[in-house]
């Protein structure tokens, strides 16, 4: 079923600067008036077309004679162009998509700055997973090493990569940071979302997360973030798995018959 709610070109405008307008996707709605009502008046300029519709013509002007566009239109396009928006649960988009949401949240970042999304990976699987959501979006990916031999490799998309990062924002995957005191929530789409997009959601979240503990059949899974946020992630291994999932102040604990359902392929 498609779910034109998951991601709209008004969501996705909303990500950028207003300017001059309250609402930014207001922007994209005027510049759409102005490039349809010179499209059916050629012969006329700037500012006829500014007093035909009560807009300032300083501001619409780069659209008519610069073929110049908002910052939120150049943004949507992008997005129409690879598929972004208007997905439906089992469009191949949106899985990639919804991996990546789960890749910010256990193991990636998205730069308040300017929204470029970077996704740290351990091994060449992790690594190879991500260049294949990437080729499933029409992103190519790039890939940044430090020289300390501690830090583990990140891969960024390179063009339109603030876009995508303003994609997966839209669909709730955070900016910044993710600390104690951040108000971080679960994607709201999952709650609706058909089992395997859940699925593989934890399957993301558990290999950049998850760790043996004590006799190596449970897994635990730190976390330094409010107590509503791993209860509302143990509530969603519990769920995906049938099986007990417990928490503590910075932990989430799953039992042994859990790890082994979410684990089994």
């Amino acid at each position: 079923m498609p779910n034109p709610s998951l991601i709209t070109d008004a969501d996705l405008a909303r990500t950028y600067h207003s300017g001059a307008y309250e609402d930014p996707y207001e922007r994209i709605e005027d510049y759409r008036r102005v490039i349809e009502y010179a499209a059916e008046h050629p012969n006329r300029g700037s500012q006829a077309i500014a007093t035909a519709l009560e807009l300032p013509r300083g501001r619409i002007r780069p659209w008519v004679d610069s073929d110049a566009k908002p910052d939120p239109m150049r943004g949507v396009e992008a997005a129409e162009r690879n598929g972004w928006l208007r997905l439906a649960y089992d469009d191949p988009e949106f899985r990639a998509l919804n991996r990546l949401v789960a890749w910010v949240f256990s193991g990636g970042s998205i730069a308040e700055t300017n929204f470029t999304p970077k996704f740290t990976v351990e091994s060449d699987a992790e690594a190879d997973q991500l260049r294949s959501d990437f080729e499933t979006l029409g992103v190519e990916p790039t890939t940044e090493r430090d020289d300390d031999p501690d830090r583990a490799t990140e891969l960024r998309p390179t063009e339109h990569g603030t876009v995508l990062g303003r994609v997966l924002h839209v669909l709730g995957a955070p900016v910044a940071h993710k600390n104690p005191d951040a108000t971080i929530s679960l994607p709201a789409y999952l709650d609706d979302a058909p089992d395997v997009i859940r699925r593989d959601f934890v399957d993301v979240y558990l290999s950049n997360r998850a760790v043996d503990f004590e006799d190596k059949r449970m897994l635990q899974v730190t976390e330094q973030r409010s107590s509503e946020f791993l209860n509302e992630l143990a509530a969603l291994f519990e769920d995906v798995s049938g099986e007990s999932v417990n928490v503590s102040a910075t932990n989430v604990y799953l039992s042994a018959a859990a790890a082994e359902a979410l684990c089994e392929k």
